[in-house]
């Protein structure tokens, strides 16, 4: 199992990866250069697990700045892996890269959230060494109708 992070030039790799792990689909109805502009971004981290050239899982990250210090933070976005490759570390190998990422930068720390009902998710962020808040806090959404 290998562990790439997306860049330019892996449009072809991403849009695989997107289509068949996120949507569930044979193809992914997005354009070549919106793929393009999302792996190419220095600041997102999209992270996929490949058994060959199949996908078995992807991470997807963004670094964020700051305004209160020299330090970024990392928005752990979403995590998939497919129903057949679940259970045998690949999440795990995910995060780990994506600390490693973190490490390398200095970055300040990186967070993510889940519902309170998604009990596999959480015990995955635990056993990667996250930290549950103890600061109740909120997710609020605005679309594009502000």
């Amino acid at each position: 199992m290998q562990i790439k992070r997306l860049q330019s030039g892996d449009e072809k790799i991403a849009r695989r990866v997107i289509a068949e792990l996120k949507l569930n689909s044979d193809t992914f109805p997005d354009s070549t250069d919106y793929t393009k502009r999302l792996i190419s971004s220095e600041t997102n981290y999209l992270l996929a697990a490949l058994d060959g050239d199949k996908p078995a899982g992807f991470l997807i990250a963004y670094e964020l700045q700051r305004i209160d210090c020299n330090q970024s933070m990392m928005l752990f976005y979403e995590i998939e892996v497919s129903e057949q490759y679940q259970r045998q570390g690949i999440g795990k190998k995910l995060i780990a890269e994506l600390k490693q990422f973190c490490r390398e930068k200095n970055i300040l720390k990186m967070w993510v959230f889940t519902s309170e009902s998604n009990i596999a998710a959480q015990n995955l962020y635990k056993s990667t060494g996250a930290v549950q808040s103890s600061d109740p806090e909120f997710l609020f959404e605005y679309f594009p109708d502000f």
